[in-house]
């Protein structure tokens, strides 16, 4: 990234500013499914060579396994996930490597990784929050009859069962859950094709990635491409 327009690289002080790596690693998993998506709809659209799709995605489920297993060595001086699992692919599938990038800017691979991991933190923190008022409802059932004040105006007042208490905490924690629902509906739009700003002249086809990483195609993009997000767009 330095040597178009540096004679040397950057300082110690730069790297250690610049790096990301240590963070946003926990991308790997959703920028490996991006690029297995870009991958796939690059060669069906006659982009690039099937047979180099066919070395990508493997070269991808290599890199997912070895993550998965501890083996990846992650490299400060590659700065991030996305420049790590590129070199790490180029090494693997050699030239086909290259080919992956094509149509696809870091810009619109950065936000659909980012989309994907929050939706999926969205789809975990659900799933706490169904098992949280699941155990207030175990509560609630074996306190039915013990009783307990009701506080208004941080007054003792009505008196109630810790059973119902605990009922009013299964009713907050459901506008949580639906409030973590509305976030996941709103960004599950794919930004894949947007590529740097505006699009790209190849011809893709959003559609096809789109439903790959289930999520919607972004608003404006019908037959522009996409990544586990709905064949569906707002439009």
């Amino acid at each position: 990234m330095w040597g178009g327009r540096f004679a040397v690289g950057p300082a110690a002080l730069m790297e250690e500013i610049n790096a990301s790596i240590d963070f946003d690693k926990r991308l790997a998993e959703q920028d490996i499914a991006g690029s297995r998506a870009h991958a796939d709809m690059l060669a069906a659209q006659g982009i690039i060579p099937r047979e180099d799709a066919d070395a990508i995605l493997a070269g991808l489920d290599r890199i997912g396994a070895e993550i998965a297993d501890g083996r990846f060595v992650f490299k400060r001086a590659l700065e991030d996930i996305h420049l790590n699992i590129e070199s790490r692919l180029a090494e693997i599938a050699g030239e086909a490597a290259g080919r992956l990038h094509t149509a696809r800017s870091r810009n619109d691979q950065v936000a659909t990784d980012l989309r994907l991991w929050t939706r999926a933190a969205c789809e975990r923190v659900d799933r706490a929050f169904r098992a949280l008022q699941q155990a207030m409802l175990d509560q609630a059932e074996a306190h039915a009859d013990t009783i307990m004040p009701g506080f208004t105006h941080m007054q003792p007042a009505q008196p109630v069962s810790f059973g119902h208490h605990c009922l009013a905490y299964v009713e907050m924690f459901a506008r949580d859950r639906g409030r973590f629902g509305d976030a996941r509906r709103r960004l599950n739009e794919c930004p894949l094709g947007a590529a740097a700003l505006a699009g790209t002249s190849f011809p893709i086809d959003r559609a096809r990635t789109a439903p790959r990483s289930r999520a919607r195609i972004c608003r404006g993009w019908r037959r522009k491409s996409c990544c586990g997000f709905p064949r569906h767009s707002a439009l």
